[in-house]
Protein backbone atom coordinates (compact mmCIF):
# COMPACT_ATOMS: atom_id res chain seq x y z
CA UNK A 1 0.00 0.00 0.00
CA UNK A 2 1.30 3.45 -0.83
CA UNK A 3 -0.13 6.50 0.89
CA UNK A 4 0.18 9.92 -0.71
CA UNK A 5 -0.55 12.95 1.45
CA UNK A 6 -1.10 16.32 -0.19
CA UNK A 7 1.24 18.63 1.61
CA UNK A 8 1.45 22.28 2.53
CA UNK A 9 4.26 24.26 4.11
CA UNK A 10 2.60 27.34 5.55
CA UNK A 11 0.35 26.04 8.34
CA UNK A 12 0.94 27.64 11.70
CA UNK A 13 2.05 25.18 14.34
CA UNK A 14 1.04 27.39 17.26
CA UNK A 15 -0.63 25.06 19.73
CA UNK A 16 -3.53 27.22 20.82
CA UNK A 17 -4.25 28.49 17.31
CA UNK A 18 -4.42 24.95 15.96
CA UNK A 19 -6.61 23.77 18.80
CA UNK A 20 -9.13 26.59 18.76
CA UNK A 21 -9.37 27.45 15.10
CA UNK A 22 -9.25 24.05 13.41
CA UNK A 23 -11.22 21.96 15.87
CA UNK A 24 -13.89 24.64 16.20
CA UNK A 25 -14.40 24.75 12.46
CA UNK A 26 -15.46 21.11 12.55
CA UNK A 27 -16.99 20.65 16.00
CA UNK A 28 -20.32 19.18 14.84
CA UNK A 29 -20.57 15.65 16.26
CA UNK A 30 -23.05 12.81 16.00
CA UNK A 31 -24.80 10.97 18.83
CA UNK A 32 -21.71 8.83 19.45
CA UNK A 33 -19.37 11.78 19.69
CA UNK A 34 -17.82 11.41 16.24
CA UNK A 35 -17.11 14.42 14.07
CA UNK A 36 -19.83 14.83 11.47
CA UNK A 37 -18.77 15.15 7.84
CA UNK A 38 -18.89 18.78 6.70
CA UNK A 39 -17.18 20.56 3.82
CA UNK A 40 -13.78 21.74 5.09
CA UNK A 41 -12.59 25.25 4.40
CA UNK A 42 -9.38 25.78 2.45
CA UNK A 43 -7.61 26.78 5.68
CA UNK A 44 -8.80 23.64 7.44
CA UNK A 45 -7.75 21.47 4.47
CA UNK A 46 -4.23 22.86 4.78
CA UNK A 47 -4.20 21.96 8.47
CA UNK A 48 -5.37 18.43 7.61
CA UNK A 49 -2.60 18.23 5.02
CA UNK A 50 0.01 19.22 7.62
CA UNK A 51 -1.20 16.56 10.04
CA UNK A 52 -1.23 13.98 7.25
CA UNK A 53 2.34 14.82 6.25
CA UNK A 54 3.52 14.54 9.85
CA UNK A 55 1.83 11.16 10.33
CA UNK A 56 2.04 9.39 6.96
CA UNK A 57 5.25 10.80 5.51
CA UNK A 58 7.34 11.69 8.57
CA UNK A 59 6.13 8.75 10.67
CA UNK A 60 5.17 10.75 13.74
CA UNK A 61 2.71 9.10 16.11
CA UNK A 62 -0.73 10.49 16.87
CA UNK A 63 0.45 11.21 20.42
CA UNK A 64 3.41 13.26 19.16
CA UNK A 65 1.23 15.18 16.72
CA UNK A 66 -1.36 15.79 19.42
CA UNK A 67 1.20 17.22 21.84
CA UNK A 68 2.59 19.53 19.16
CA UNK A 69 -0.87 20.87 18.30
CA UNK A 70 -2.71 20.82 21.62
CA UNK A 71 -4.94 17.91 20.60
CA UNK A 72 -5.70 14.52 22.05
CA UNK A 73 -4.63 11.47 20.06
CA UNK A 74 -8.32 10.71 19.51
CA UNK A 75 -8.84 14.13 17.96
CA UNK A 76 -5.79 13.58 15.76
CA UNK A 77 -7.18 10.21 14.66
CA UNK A 78 -10.51 11.82 13.72
CA UNK A 79 -8.75 14.57 11.78
CA UNK A 80 -6.61 12.06 9.89
CA UNK A 81 -9.74 10.12 8.99
CA UNK A 82 -11.36 13.36 7.86
CA UNK A 83 -8.32 13.99 5.65
CA UNK A 84 -8.99 10.67 3.93
CA UNK A 85 -12.76 11.21 3.70
CA UNK A 86 -12.40 14.65 2.10
CA UNK A 87 -9.66 13.73 -0.36
CA UNK A 88 -6.80 15.62 1.30
CA UNK A 89 -5.13 12.22 1.63
CA UNK A 90 -5.45 9.60 -1.08
CA UNK A 91 -4.66 5.94 -0.50
CA UNK A 92 -3.65 3.80 -3.45
CA UNK A 93 -3.35 0.02 -3.29
CA UNK A 94 -0.71 -1.11 -5.75
CA UNK A 95 -2.26 -4.35 -7.02
CA UNK A 96 -0.39 -5.99 -9.91
CA UNK A 97 1.96 -3.03 -9.93
CA UNK A 98 4.38 -4.67 -12.35
CA UNK A 99 1.67 -5.20 -14.95
CA UNK A 100 0.36 -1.64 -14.54
CA UNK A 101 3.85 -0.20 -14.84
CA UNK A 102 4.48 -2.22 -17.98
CA UNK A 103 1.23 -1.00 -19.54
CA UNK A 104 2.03 2.60 -18.62
CA UNK A 105 5.52 2.36 -20.09
CA UNK A 106 4.33 0.73 -23.31
CA UNK A 107 1.57 3.30 -23.72
CA UNK A 108 3.97 6.18 -23.06
CA UNK A 109 6.36 4.76 -25.66
CA UNK A 110 3.55 4.42 -28.21
CA UNK A 111 2.53 8.04 -27.62
CA UNK A 112 6.06 9.41 -27.37
CA UNK A 113 5.41 10.83 -23.89
CA UNK A 114 7.44 11.19 -20.71
CA UNK A 115 4.88 9.22 -18.71
CA UNK A 116 1.32 7.95 -18.68
CA UNK A 117 -0.92 7.55 -15.63
CA UNK A 118 -3.48 4.77 -16.10
CA UNK A 119 -6.62 4.92 -13.98
CA UNK A 120 -8.62 1.79 -13.21
CA UNK A 121 -12.35 2.56 -13.18
CA UNK A 122 -14.36 -0.21 -11.49
CA UNK A 123 -17.54 1.90 -11.34
CA UNK A 124 -18.41 3.65 -14.61
CA UNK A 125 -20.97 5.81 -12.79
CA UNK A 126 -18.05 7.50 -11.02
CA UNK A 127 -15.74 7.54 -14.05
CA UNK A 128 -15.52 11.32 -14.50
CA UNK A 129 -14.84 11.92 -10.83
CA UNK A 130 -12.19 9.20 -10.69
CA UNK A 131 -10.40 10.64 -13.71
CA UNK A 132 -10.62 14.13 -12.23
CA UNK A 133 -9.26 12.93 -8.89
CA UNK A 134 -6.30 11.29 -10.62
CA UNK A 135 -5.53 14.47 -12.54
CA UNK A 136 -5.82 16.68 -9.45
CA UNK A 137 -3.68 14.26 -7.43
CA UNK A 138 -1.01 14.60 -10.12
CA UNK A 139 -1.22 18.38 -9.82
CA UNK A 140 -0.77 18.02 -6.07
CA UNK A 141 2.37 15.93 -6.58
CA UNK A 142 3.93 18.19 -9.22
CA UNK A 143 3.05 21.59 -7.75
CA UNK A 144 5.89 23.59 -6.25
CA UNK A 145 5.98 26.98 -4.58
CA UNK A 146 6.05 29.83 -7.08
CA UNK A 147 4.67 27.81 -9.99
CA UNK A 148 2.18 29.15 -12.51
CA UNK A 149 -0.36 26.37 -13.11
CA UNK A 150 -3.03 26.46 -15.80
CA UNK A 151 -6.28 24.52 -15.50
CA UNK A 152 -8.81 24.32 -18.30
CA UNK A 153 -12.49 24.09 -17.43
CA UNK A 154 -13.83 20.59 -17.98
CA UNK A 155 -16.63 18.41 -16.67
CA UNK A 156 -14.01 15.91 -15.53
CA UNK A 157 -12.08 18.30 -13.30
CA UNK A 158 -15.21 20.01 -12.05
CA UNK A 159 -16.75 16.70 -10.97
CA UNK A 160 -13.74 16.12 -8.72
CA UNK A 161 -13.67 19.62 -7.22
CA UNK A 162 -14.27 18.25 -3.71
CA UNK A 163 -10.88 16.53 -3.94
CA UNK A 164 -8.89 19.64 -4.83
CA UNK A 165 -5.47 19.21 -3.19
CA UNK A 166 -3.90 21.65 -0.78
CA UNK A 167 -1.30 23.47 -2.87
CA UNK A 168 1.86 25.40 -2.05
CA UNK A 169 1.87 29.11 -2.79
CA UNK A 170 1.31 29.37 -6.52
CA UNK A 171 -0.71 31.04 -9.25
CA UNK A 172 -3.62 29.21 -10.88
CA UNK A 173 -4.67 30.43 -14.33
CA UNK A 174 -8.06 29.47 -15.76
CA UNK A 175 -7.25 28.46 -19.32
CA UNK A 176 -10.73 28.43 -20.84
CA UNK A 177 -14.14 29.87 -20.19
CA UNK A 178 -16.93 27.61 -18.96
CA UNK A 179 -19.66 26.05 -21.07
CA UNK A 180 -23.34 25.87 -20.19
CA UNK A 181 -24.46 22.44 -21.34
CA UNK A 182 -27.88 20.83 -21.24
CA UNK A 183 -26.20 17.56 -20.28
CA UNK A 184 -24.31 19.07 -17.34
CA UNK A 185 -25.22 21.61 -14.69
CA UNK A 186 -23.30 24.88 -15.08
CA UNK A 187 -20.48 24.93 -12.58
CA UNK A 188 -16.97 26.22 -12.04
CA UNK A 189 -16.61 24.72 -8.57
CA UNK A 190 -13.00 23.72 -9.15
CA UNK A 191 -11.99 27.37 -9.58
CA UNK A 192 -14.20 28.51 -6.71
CA UNK A 193 -12.51 26.08 -4.34
CA UNK A 194 -9.03 27.00 -5.51
CA UNK A 195 -9.88 30.67 -5.11
CA UNK A 196 -10.71 30.06 -1.44
CA UNK A 197 -7.22 28.74 -0.74
CA UNK A 198 -5.14 31.56 0.79
CA UNK A 199 -1.99 30.08 -0.75
CA UNK A 200 -3.38 30.33 -4.27
CA UNK A 201 -3.38 33.46 -6.41
CA UNK A 202 -6.34 32.82 -8.72
CA UNK A 203 -6.49 34.31 -12.23
CA UNK A 204 -10.04 33.76 -13.47
CA UNK A 205 -11.34 33.93 -17.03
CA UNK A 206 -14.77 35.59 -16.72
CA UNK A 207 -16.07 34.60 -20.14
CA UNK A 208 -17.77 31.73 -21.94
CA UNK A 209 -15.57 29.29 -23.82
CA UNK A 210 -17.58 29.63 -27.03
CA UNK A 211 -19.78 32.43 -28.36
CA UNK A 212 -22.09 32.66 -31.35
CA UNK A 213 -20.42 35.50 -33.24
CA UNK A 214 -16.75 36.14 -33.99
CA UNK A 215 -17.25 39.86 -33.31
CA UNK A 216 -18.51 39.08 -29.80
CA UNK A 217 -15.47 36.93 -29.10
CA UNK A 218 -13.15 39.68 -30.33
CA UNK A 219 -14.85 42.26 -28.10
CA UNK A 220 -14.58 39.98 -25.08
CA UNK A 221 -10.92 39.15 -25.72
CA UNK A 222 -10.19 42.89 -25.82
CA UNK A 223 -11.44 43.41 -22.26
CA UNK A 224 -8.51 43.87 -19.82
CA UNK A 225 -9.75 41.25 -17.36
CA UNK A 226 -9.93 38.67 -20.17
CA UNK A 227 -6.88 39.66 -22.21
CA UNK A 228 -4.82 39.65 -19.01
CA UNK A 229 -5.85 36.11 -18.16
CA UNK A 230 -5.18 34.86 -21.68
CA UNK A 231 -1.74 36.50 -21.59
CA UNK A 232 -1.03 34.80 -18.25
CA UNK A 233 -1.09 31.48 -20.10
CA UNK A 234 2.06 32.45 -22.01
CA UNK A 235 4.48 31.10 -19.43
CA UNK A 236 3.02 28.07 -17.63
CA UNK A 237 5.02 25.67 -15.50
CA UNK A 238 2.19 23.14 -15.53
CA UNK A 239 -1.05 22.92 -17.49
CA UNK A 240 -3.96 20.47 -17.26
CA UNK A 241 -6.42 20.06 -20.14
CA UNK A 242 -9.02 17.55 -21.28
CA UNK A 243 -8.56 15.89 -24.67
CA UNK A 244 -11.78 15.30 -26.63
CA UNK A 245 -12.62 13.73 -29.97
CA UNK A 246 -14.28 15.95 -32.56
CA UNK A 247 -17.40 13.80 -32.73
CA UNK A 248 -20.89 13.59 -31.31
CA UNK A 249 -20.99 12.69 -27.63
CA UNK A 250 -17.22 13.01 -27.25
CA UNK A 251 -16.75 16.78 -26.98
CA UNK A 252 -18.48 19.46 -24.91
CA UNK A 253 -17.64 22.07 -27.54
CA UNK A 254 -19.23 19.90 -30.25
CA UNK A 255 -22.49 20.09 -28.27
CA UNK A 256 -22.45 23.90 -28.48
CA UNK A 257 -21.70 24.12 -32.21
CA UNK A 258 -24.22 24.15 -35.03
CA UNK A 259 -24.43 21.19 -37.44
CA UNK A 260 -22.76 23.32 -40.11
CA UNK A 261 -19.84 24.17 -37.81
CA UNK A 262 -19.42 20.55 -36.78
CA UNK A 263 -19.33 19.44 -40.40
CA UNK A 264 -16.95 22.24 -41.33
CA UNK A 265 -14.55 21.10 -38.63
CA UNK A 266 -14.61 17.56 -39.98
CA UNK A 267 -14.17 18.78 -43.55
CA UNK A 268 -11.16 20.81 -42.41
CA UNK A 269 -9.60 17.64 -40.98
CA UNK A 270 -10.36 18.02 -37.26
CA UNK A 271 -10.25 14.81 -35.23
CA UNK A 272 -9.71 16.25 -31.76
CA UNK A 273 -10.37 19.25 -29.55
CA UNK A 274 -8.69 20.77 -26.49
CA UNK A 275 -10.27 23.81 -24.84
CA UNK A 276 -12.15 24.62 -28.03
CA UNK A 277 -9.04 24.40 -30.21
CA UNK A 278 -9.31 21.86 -33.03
CA UNK A 279 -6.48 19.91 -34.66
CA UNK A 280 -6.05 17.09 -37.16
CA UNK A 281 -4.54 13.61 -36.84
CA UNK A 282 -1.07 14.95 -37.60
CA UNK A 283 -1.37 17.54 -34.82
CA UNK A 284 -1.79 20.53 -37.13
CA UNK A 285 -4.09 23.36 -36.00
CA UNK A 286 -7.60 23.45 -37.49
CA UNK A 287 -8.93 26.99 -37.13
CA UNK A 288 -12.58 26.40 -38.09
CA UNK A 289 -14.05 27.88 -34.89
CA UNK A 290 -11.00 29.70 -33.49
CA UNK A 291 -12.51 33.14 -33.99
CA UNK A 292 -15.37 32.23 -31.61
CA UNK A 293 -13.28 30.61 -28.87
CA UNK A 294 -12.05 32.34 -25.71
CA UNK A 295 -9.33 30.09 -24.35
CA UNK A 296 -5.66 29.20 -24.30
CA UNK A 297 -4.14 28.57 -27.73
CA UNK A 298 -2.40 25.40 -28.83
CA UNK A 299 0.87 27.33 -29.15
CA UNK A 300 0.60 28.44 -25.52
CA UNK A 301 0.14 24.81 -24.46
CA UNK A 302 3.17 23.81 -26.54
CA UNK A 303 5.23 26.40 -24.66
CA UNK A 304 4.19 25.15 -21.20
CA UNK A 305 6.91 23.29 -19.30
CA UNK A 306 4.61 20.32 -18.69
CA UNK A 307 1.11 19.78 -20.03
CA UNK A 308 -1.12 17.03 -18.67
CA UNK A 309 -3.80 15.69 -21.00
CA UNK A 310 -6.80 13.90 -19.47
CA UNK A 311 -9.00 11.56 -21.51
CA UNK A 312 -11.20 8.50 -21.03
CA UNK A 313 -12.64 5.82 -23.31
CA UNK A 314 -11.28 3.76 -26.19
CA UNK A 315 -13.12 5.98 -28.67
CA UNK A 316 -10.74 8.86 -27.81
CA UNK A 317 -7.57 6.97 -28.79
CA UNK A 318 -7.19 8.83 -32.07
CA UNK A 319 -7.71 12.16 -30.34
CA UNK A 320 -5.04 11.43 -27.72
CA UNK A 321 -2.57 10.35 -30.39
CA UNK A 322 -3.31 13.55 -32.32
CA UNK A 323 -2.76 15.65 -29.18
CA UNK A 324 0.63 14.00 -28.69
CA UNK A 325 1.49 14.63 -32.34
CA UNK A 326 0.49 18.28 -31.82
CA UNK A 327 3.06 18.60 -29.03
CA UNK A 328 0.49 19.76 -26.49
CA UNK A 329 0.68 16.77 -24.11
CA UNK A 330 3.69 15.66 -22.06
CA UNK A 331 1.89 13.45 -19.53
CA UNK A 332 -1.38 11.62 -20.19
CA UNK A 333 -3.93 10.60 -17.57
CA UNK A 334 -6.09 7.93 -19.20
CA UNK A 335 -8.14 4.87 -18.32
CA UNK A 336 -7.20 1.27 -19.10
CA UNK A 337 -9.60 0.96 -22.05
CA UNK A 338 -8.02 3.98 -23.70
CA UNK A 339 -4.51 2.67 -23.07
CA UNK A 340 -5.40 -0.65 -24.71
CA UNK A 341 -6.93 1.18 -27.69
CA UNK A 342 -3.84 3.37 -28.12
CA UNK A 343 -1.60 0.30 -28.21
CA UNK A 344 -3.92 -1.45 -30.66
CA UNK A 345 -3.92 1.56 -33.01
CA UNK A 346 -0.16 1.92 -32.75
CA UNK A 347 0.28 -1.76 -33.64
CA UNK A 348 -1.96 -1.40 -36.69
CA UNK A 349 -0.06 1.65 -37.88
CA UNK A 350 3.37 0.06 -37.42
CA UNK A 351 4.77 -1.17 -40.73
CA UNK A 352 4.97 -4.94 -41.04
CA UNK A 353 8.56 -5.97 -40.27
CA UNK A 354 8.65 -8.45 -43.14
CA UNK A 355 7.50 -5.75 -45.55
CA UNK A 356 10.17 -3.39 -44.25
CA UNK A 357 12.85 -6.06 -44.62
CA UNK A 358 11.77 -6.83 -48.19
CA UNK A 359 11.76 -3.14 -49.09
CA UNK A 360 15.25 -2.67 -47.66
CA UNK A 361 16.53 -5.74 -49.52
CA UNK A 362 15.03 -4.50 -52.77
CA UNK A 363 16.65 -1.10 -52.26
CA UNK A 364 20.07 -2.67 -51.61
CA UNK A 365 19.72 -4.94 -54.65
CA UNK A 366 18.72 -2.03 -56.85
CA UNK A 367 21.59 0.19 -55.71
CA UNK A 368 24.35 -1.42 -57.86
CA UNK A 369 22.16 -1.23 -60.97
CA UNK A 370 21.60 2.45 -60.33
CA UNK A 371 25.34 3.00 -60.04
CA UNK A 372 25.99 1.05 -63.26
CA UNK A 373 23.44 3.12 -65.14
Amino acid sequence: MSIGAHMCNTVSRNTQMCKTSHMSEHNAVDAEGRTMSTAPTARHRRFLAQLARDHYLEGRSKVEIGKANGLSRFQVARLLQEAVDTGVVTITIEADAGEDTDLSERTAAALGLHSVVIVDIPDQAEASQQMGRAALALVGRKARAGMRIGLSWSRTLDSAAAFTPALPRCTIVQLAGALRLESHRPSSEIFTRLGQDPAVSMVRLPAPLLVTEAETAADLRALPEISGTLAAADDLDLAVVSVASWAEGLSSVWEKCTPVQRRSGIDDGAVAEVSGRLFDAAGEDVTTIDDRVIAVTLDQLRQATTTVGVARGAERARAVRAACAAGIVDVAVIDRDLADAVLAEAARDEPDRDDVALAEAAHIEAAPHEEES
